[in-house]
């Protein structure tokens, strides 16, 4: 059986679906000849075993968290399994799966199934219309957009990051410095940012000192961010959320042109 591998936006205009809550996973997995099975797994958020010949798969997708959101995103992600490596039998760890580290690691098959997921998910067609409802880009808008979505809210900023809706960067820092971060296209790649927390930042203090979760963006100096020369002279704005024991994500959207790619 011939099988042409499909970006994500295809398969959903191919369905013709416009809004968010039409994305029924189940249902295109069943369309794609995949079969979802949730049950407790160990040691694996999901798994996919599939021939290529027949066209037909089956998905396991950890329900051992009662995550309904990462179970979401674990499915999509063996859907982009199945569409782009087709008869392989994959195993998929937490650390491959999601909006965080799982779009940072190394492995082209993980990256891969990750963009695809995001795009199935969070289709830019869709946040397109839905984003002229806002007028601007902070922890808010994505936590709204994450309840329409059905997805985490670090997976929502990450999209909203690449997708460049504003000139920002979304960044994870934990005790030992920082995991990784994402940097929107229109900002400029000398921008490099501290590998350890600044004292005067918002998530230093949600990170060491147990204070709570920004409610709104706080306007301060981007060399508390950025190891960059001339990073005094400009301004930015922090919003920072504590996403487990010992990892902060901030968002950061800049203020100046001058930071901007060029």
């Amino acid at each position: 059986m011939t099988h042409s591998p499909r970006r994500a936006e295809e398969i959903l205009q191919a369905l013709r679906l416009k809004r968010p809550e039409d994305i029924d996973l189940e249902a295109i997995a069943w369309l794609q000849g995949a079969k979802v099975d949730y049950r407790e797994m160990d040691g694996c958020e999901a798994c996919i075993h599939g021939r290529a010949d027949i066209g037909r798969a089956i998905i396991a997708v950890n329900d051992a968290h009662g995550n309904l959101r990462r179970q979401r995103f674990s499915l999509a992600h063996e859907l982009g399994h199945w569409e782009w490596h087709r008869g392989e039998h994959l195993f998929c760890a937490k650390e491959d799966i999601g909006g965080s580290k799982g779009q940072e690691r190394g492995l082209s098959r993980e990256k891969g199934a990750n963009r695809f997921a995001s795009e199935l998910l969070m289709p830019e067609f869709m946040l397109k219309n839905t984003l002229s409802d806002f007028k601007k880009f902070d922890m808010r808008t994505v936590r709204q957009l994450s309840d329409a979505f059905s997805v985490s809210k670090t997976a929502m900023a990450y999209r909203l990051v690449d997708l460049d809706f504003e000139p920002s960067l979304l960044a994870s820092y934990s005790r030992n410095g920082l995991n990784w971060f994402k940097r929107s296209k229109s900002v400029g790649e000398r921008w490099f940012l501290r590998r350890t927390l600044d004292p005067q930042s918002n998530a230093y203090d949600i990170l060491h000192k147990g204070a709570r979760d920004d409610i709104s963006l706080s306007l301060m100096d981007a060399d508390t961010w950025f190891d960059t020369e001339g990073a005094d002279r400009y301004e930015l704005a922090e919003q920072s959320f504590r996403v487990g024991d010992d990892e902060v994500m901030t968002l950061l959207v800049l203020k100046s042109g001058y930071m901007m790619a060029r």
